[in-house]
């Protein structure tokens, strides 16, 4: 199981990456350092201080920076996942996977 500093560190690269910014933007838009964002992407400490900030930089309610829930994917739901979204995937991601795949075996 991921300690919840993980797992925020984790939740906050996402929601940083899906808003499209660097460590460096979401770090200033904060008022905190990138070393010290960082550092809480990788679960190494936790943003008491900067926790609203952090919600409000990445237009979000402040319960969304916690919500780990699809984290905890079993392999069944893996599988239902991906084979639910092959048929929408381009030619080229589709070769992607299958390169992946056939690599692996």
């Amino acid at each position: 199981m991921h300690s919840i500093k993980k797992l925020l560190g984790k939740r906050i690269k996402e929601l940083r990456v899906a808003n499209r910014l660097s460590q460096q933007d979401l770090a200033e838009k904060i008022g905190i350092d990138q070393r010290n964002l960082s550092n809480i992407e990788c679960g190494n400490s936790f943003p008491s201080k900067s926790l609203s900030r952090l919600a409000q930089a990445l237009n979000i309610d402040l319960q969304e920076l916690f919500d780990f829930d699809h984290y905890k994917i079993d392999e069944a739901n893996m599988v239902e996942y991906i084979q639910r979204n092959l048929n929408s995937l381009s030619q080229t991601d589709l070769t992607t996977i299958y390169r992946l795949i056939k690599s692996m075996h």
